[in-house]
């Protein structure tokens, strides 16, 4: 249009192009200073997330995405901010106090197995060039890559091989954050770092929904929502249909080890998925979201009587006599009594490689193993000890 024409506006249309104009500008790619405090007005926009309790993230029109995870030590504040930024021309000036990311990852060092089967779900493995621990990885492709030098093993996570991440040259890591304590080589080397702070979220579903985080890193935020999405329908309705039960049966978890049993809190992850699960459970009261680490005779106090006992092994199946040689006073639970323990060998079944995201399987075999007679599918990760 040319200046002639601006000329021959009426006062009316003059007006209207002026507030289209502001409009443009204030919808316009993260380029203004108009921007940065839309950015810091976060409390005005809905968060993507609704189930997570420590991942906020705020999308907008122009690709950005800003994601806040709050530190789980300390919900006052912040452990990290990102701004994900996809194809999109952003000043460095733009969401001060966010560390920007530009996605979709593509050469990533990866940590954590469960992170690294999610993204082979998503299909954004092939972003994966770099794993730590490696030893541990035990889901396709990365078994197979590892072994055969597609993807770097840097070795300990505690303690990776700087002369390898150097060569490796991810673009960011993706590691679990504890209190207090850094990531050495890495943040020595300038690394960007995702906290991935899943594991620290209490409820099945919170835990699962930061795969719509991990999608938006890698390019996959239509296949994440619509994973999470599936995962949340199973899990609500397996849960609706156990709600009705007249029988809640008492449900203990594991086993007395080095004189000490250590069994969630009543606010804790595993809490919830036994609630939910249509069990009860002993400690049910207590608000702690970590585990509790109790005697024997505690335990007893609380849990004589369950009716179903839980059990995680590593490295063999553990029977009955085991849970005698452990401590003779073992079969004085309800549960042994009446053959109702139940024993998952995390050396033979993907227990902690699926859970985190698919908390729907795991709440199904509870719902199964607490309800007998309600399904026939088999089992995917218990058996009763023998």
């Amino acid at each position: 249009m040319g200046a002639d024409k601006y000329r021959r506006m009426t006062p009316e249309w003059s007006l209207l192009f002026a507030v289209a104009l502001m409009a443009s500008a204030l919808c316009g790619a993260c380029s203004s200073g108009q921007r940065e405090k839309e950015y810091a007005a976060t409390d005005s926009v809905p968060s993507l997330t609704g189930y997570a309790r420590l991942l906020k993230m705020y999308d907008d029109a122009a690709g950005c995405v800003r994601v806040d995870i709050v530190n789980p030590w300390d919900t006052t504040s912040m452990l990290a901010k990102y701004l994900l930024v996809s194809g999109t021309d952003v000043p460095d000036s733009v969401a001060p106090g966010y560390e920007r990311l530009n996605v979709p990852l593509s050469r990533s060092l990866v940590y954590s197995g469960v992170h690294a089967g999610l993204l082979a779900e998503l299909g954004a493995a092939d972003a994966v060039a770099g794993v730590a621990d490696g030893g541990y990885f035990t889901t396709e492709p990365f078994v197979s890559r590892i072994r055969g030098g597609e993807i770097v093993d840097v070795g300990s996570s505690q303690s990776p091989s700087q002369e390898l991440i150097v060569a490796l040259k991810p673009d960011a890591v993706l590691a679990s954050p504890f209190e207090n304590a850094g990531y050495g080589v890495i943040d020595r080397l300038g690394i960007l770092v995702i906290e991935c702070a899943d594991y620290m979220e209490d409820t099945p579903l919170g835990r699962a929904e930061w795969m719509r985080f991990f999608g938006r890193l890698y390019g996959k935020a239509l296949e994440a929502d619509s994973l999470f999405e599936g995962v949340r329908t199973r899990y609500e309705r397996i849960s609706a249909s156990v709600s009705g039960e007249d029988q809640k049966p008492l449900v203990l978890t594991e086993m007395l080890t080095d004189g000490y049993w250590f069994v969630p809190g009543g606010n804790s992850y595993m809490a919830r998925l036994i609630q939910d699960a249509g069990g009860r459970y002993p400690w049910a009261n207590d608000r702690s979201r970590g585990s509790l680490q109790l005697d024997y005779s505690s335990v007893y106090a609380r849990a004589a009587d369950a009716d179903v006992w839980l059990i995680r092994s590593f490295g063999h199946d553990l029977t009955r006599d085991d849970l005698q040689s452990v401590y003779l006073l073992n079969n004085q639970f309800k549960a042994f009594k009446t053959d109702n323990v139940w024993v998952a060998n995390t050396a033979e079944v993907p227990l902690f490689e699926e859970f985190p995201f698919h908390p729907d399987l795991l709440l199904r075999e509870y719902a199964t193993i607490f309800h007998p007679g309600r399904s026939d599918a088999p089992l995917r990760y218990f058996h009763k000890s023998r």
